[in-house]
């Protein structure tokens, strides 16, 4: 699933690499999902049956909102935009 999701990123248009080559959104995005599995202990799969509460955990005022916040916002973001993939992949 998530190399999915990577593939899902790129196709709306996300960075994979900055002008210099450096790992850019796309990669920060999948850095922050990783970040959460780890933090809650979950698989990728996990994340996704969970979203809906993960995402209001991460967010400002959330209970995990710091960690959230950390890593130029990779984790509040990305899971935003996971939360936009799990949702896509259930319509088709």
């Amino acid at each position: 699933m998530r190399k999915e999701y990577k593939n899902w990123l790129i196709a709306n248009g996300f960075s994979l690499y900055t002008p210099t080559y450096k790992p850019s959104t796309v990669y920060d995005y999948l850095r922050g999902l990783k970040r959460v599995c780890v933090e809650e202990k979950l698989t990728v799969e996990g994340v996704a049956a969970n979203i809906s509460t993960l995402v209001m955990k991460y967010q400002p005022g959330g209970e995990q909102s710091n960690t959230g916040r950390s890593i130029r916002r990779s984790c509040r973001c990305g899971l935003v935009q996971f939360a936009k993939f799990v949702q896509s992949q259930e319509v088709m």
